[in-house]
């Protein structure tokens, strides 16, 4: 009997325990709404954190747009000031090394090389001006006969077009209806050419001034002021680093500007060349042209071919002759560009196309021709920049292509 006793005890146990938990989860049903009410807590804060993360992304991007277009803004309505103070980057860029180099073949200060650079080159720059100014001037003066007279042999072409406007004008006319008598007309006086062309002489010679002063001092003072960055860096590989970069853009920069220039040179003589042989009038003057135009990427190449068709249809004597100066002009561009240039430069500057495209676009479109000329070295300038930083080196690549 005691032994059947102790065996029920355990059972009347736990049939006391469940007895009580039941009466626990009967008598307490708040837990499991206190649960749920926690749960629904985190999910309405876990929604209201994700809003507040896209608001600020949101808020990051338009900041970022808005930015951007203060800066295209500022770019476009200050180019007067920022064309002089690029080029004469790209100057300084190009003329160091050669200030360097004085100075360690001479005595002379870095102050007095900079100045013997910089004079050298305005004075150079500015004997090549007054040598073709005269012969200049002369074409420029004759250019509205050459028009003229190049519109009198295209009349088979210009004709049809002709026609098609006068038959989409008389339809705008019939659409809107004619013209009332009472209809008061608005013309805007232009200013005379005369103050044009002043106001255009005096920005010019404000912005060479610019140009002469800002590379000058640049160039008497730039290792002062690279020695007071450098001492900014905290640590010595940053030091080494920021002067790596420096003279890389350095060498980078001349290297591509000198030989970009002796190739036009060399393109110029070939083209002026082709253009007498083919009996074309003044083939100084085109050669000239060609490699000044060759420093404007895809662009330079089709305005020299149709001011070479304009000048062949005026003074040959069948438009088949005339279409020969232009194909050779491609044909040589395409050659140099092609295969010449990459060959002696390599892939040190290769540039995406595309992206070069781009920027001549939006650089013509905000500082126009300064801003053409100075396309590819401000974006060659900030790939070489790009290459010595890790964390840009992807930019690097997108522009290298």
């Amino acid at each position: 009997m005691s032994l059947t006793t102790s065996s029920q005890e355990p059972d009347c146990q736990t049939k006391r325990g469940e007895s009580q938990v039941n009466d626990d989860t009967d008598t307490d049903p708040s837990s499991s709404q206190i649960q749920e009410q926690l749960r629904e807590e985190q999910a309405v804060s876990a929604l209201v954190l994700m809003d507040k993360i896209k608001n600020r992304n949101y808020g990051r991007v338009s900041l970022a747009i808005l930015a951007t277009l203060g800066v295209v803004h500022a770019l476009y309505f200050a180019r007067a000031i920022l064309i002089p103070i690029a080029l004469a980057i790209v100057l300084f860029f190009l003329l160091a090394p050669l200030v360097r180099f004085l100075t360690r073949i001479t005595p002379i200060p870095e102050w007095l090389a900079a100045a013997i650079v910089v004079l050298s080159l305005t004075f150079s720059l500015g004997f090549m001006s007054y040598v073709l100014a005269s012969p200049v001037s002369d074409w420029l003066s004759s250019a509205p006969a050459t028009f003229r007279k190049a519109e009198q042999k295209l009349r088979f072409i210009i004709d049809p077009v002709d026609k098609i406007d006068q038959a989409s004008s008389q339809v705008s006319d019939i659409a809107s209806g004619k013209e009332k008598d009472d209809v008061v007309k608005v013309s805007i006086q232009q200013p005379p050419v005369t103050s044009y062309l002043l106001s255009s002489t005096v920005n010019f010679l404000a912005g060479v001034t610019i140009t002469v002063v800002l590379v000058y001092l640049l160039l008497a003072m730039g290792h002062r002021t690279l020695n007071s960055v450098v001492e900014l860096m905290p640590t010595l590989e940053d030091k080494r680093g920021l002067v790596t970069m420096i003279r890389n853009v350095e060498l980078g920069i001349s290297r591509y500007l000198v030989t970009i220039t002796a190739i036009n040179i060399c393109l110029g003589i070939i083209i002026g060349t082709v253009m007498w042989l083919l009996g074309l009038p003044d083939p100084i003057l085109l050669g000239i042209m060609a490699a000044t135009l060759n420093f404007i990427p895809f662009v330079g190449a089709f305005i020299g071919a149709a001011v070479t068709f304009l000048i062949g249809i005026v003074y040959l004597n069948t438009p088949a002759e005339a279409i020969i100066g232009p194909l050779m002009y491609i044909v040589i561009n395409t050659l140099e560009g092609n295969v010449f240039t990459p060959m002696i430069l390599g892939r040190s500057m290769k540039l995406n196309p595309a992206l070069v495209f781009i920027c001549i676009i939006f650089w013509g479109w905000a500082w126009g021709v300064g801003g053409i000329l100075l396309a590819v070295p401000l974006i060659g300038m900030v790939k070489i920049s790009c290459d010595h930083f890790k964390s840009l080196q992807p930019v690097a690549r997108i522009l290298s292509g």
